[in-house]
């Protein structure tokens, strides 16, 4: 999980671009009419957000698009102001959209951390926080495989997982994410996570969501086998054992520096140390095998 920057997008000003391309006079009144309720939500968001508390904001019902959400809304509208007037090629809030986008640097998905954004992620999702469809701070730049597989659910504190803006810093500093080797034919990778024992509960059990949400142990895994794989050739072209080891060492120290809880950092660190892969059981990476830890 990569922290990236909020979106600096004055949230008054998005709304009211939004409910303004609104075509239907009967509807845009209802939009007009709660634009006080509607941005007391969104300053509750923030507030919440910033305790680690989003999993206290009300919910509605599954489905039922004709409840009213914040009389005079329904959830359809609210639904439709997102999909027809903000996320839509030609809607008014369309810069918005992209703006929020591009917050992912080198357009890189914040969940998963390798794949590439391609959508906006309701974090709260729009099926069940309706009111917070187009509030800027819910929304996070994604991957098609992140953002759908995180599917919609209703948040409790227990389920709450890891959000890109509003985290300690700590996510990304300490390291978290560790990579196990099984002597296998073929290679076996999984991974997992070690969290540190000063972290508080409630980040712990964020981290734990997130991993297990987005089934990162498997995705990581997928990404790992492509590269056990070019790794082959380099490693059968350093002859000498220390020469090997001082490869793999390298790269694991850069990815530990600089991306502390990638795949790849993972990965490295695991493999510097592991003699039977650096004595030729690397070759068995030619024919790779994926699991699943939950």
């Amino acid at each position: 999980m990569k922290l990236i920057d909020k979106p600096l997008l004055d949230e008054k000003i998005v709304y009211d671009t939004c409910i303004n391309g609104v075509n239907e006079p009967e509807r845009q009144l209802r939009f007009s009419t709660a634009r006080k309720d509607v941005l007391n939500q969104f300053q509750e968001y923030q507030k919440k957000a910033e305790k680690f508390q989003l999993f206290s904001l009300p919910s509605c019902l599954w489905g039922k698009d004709e409840q009213i959400i914040l009389n005079p809304i329904t959830k359809k509208d609210f639904t439709d102001l997102y999909s027809t007037f903000f996320a839509s090629e030609k809607s008014p809030g369309r810069d918005y959209y992209n703006q929020i986008k591009i917050l992912a640097p080198l357009g890189k998905c914040p969940y998963c951390g390798f794949g590439h954004v391609s959508t906006l992620d309701h974090f709260l999702p729009k099926a069940r926080y309706p009111a917070l469809s187009i509030l800027p701070a819910n929304l996070v730049p994604s991957c098609s495989d992140c953002n759908k597989g995180k599917g919609s659910p209703v948040i409790n504190r227990k389920t709450q997982g890891l959000h890109p803006y509003f985290e300690p810093e700590n996510i990304e500093t300490d390291i978290w994410l560790h990579a196990n080797l099984i002597q296998t034919t073929p290679l076996t990778i999984e991974y997992e996570i070690k969290i540190p024992n000063d972290w508080d509960k409630d980040l712990k059990k964020r981290l734990k969501n997130h991993f297990k949400d987005f089934e990162l142990s498997k995705r990581f895994s997928v990404e790992a086998a492509t590269e056990l794989a070019s790794l082959i050739d380099m490693l059968d072209d350093l002859d000498i054992l220390d020469d090997r080891i001082n490869h793999l060492t390298r790269i694991a120290r850069i990815e530990r520096r600089v991306r502390p809880n990638t795949w790849r950092a993972a990965l490295y660190d695991m493999l510097k140390d592991n003699n039977w892969y650096i004595n030729g059981g690397y070759k068995n990476a030619k024919k790779y095998k994926i699991i699943k830890r939950n």
